[in-house]
């Protein structure tokens, strides 16, 4: 972990942007405030979405449904006829 101030981020950001990929850093604002600076692979604000898990799951439909593991529904059955 690196802590800085922000002028130093500020003087050299290319070399604490990089180093963020590997290391946690953290921008001290006098006494009180931190910021941590993180590498991220997308930004979302979707909750659903950001949980990895709900990401394989899709993932893994997605190479079900290319390898034809799927059921087709006949829209002119209910749903217990389609299942049994």
């Amino acid at each position: 972990m690196i802590v800085i101030s922000p002028s130093e981020l500020r003087g050299n950001l290319k070399k604490y942007l990089d180093l963020a990929d590997k290391e946690r850093i953290i921008i001290q604002r006098g006494k009180s405030e931190m910021f941590e600076l993180r590498k991220q692979e997308r930004i979302s604000e979707d909750d659903y979405f950001d949980n990895p898990k709900n990401i394989e799951a899709i993932e893994e439909g997605l190479a079900d449904i290319k390898a034809g593991r799927f059921t087709t529904l006949d829209p002119d059955k209910t749903l217990w006829e389609n299942i049994l």
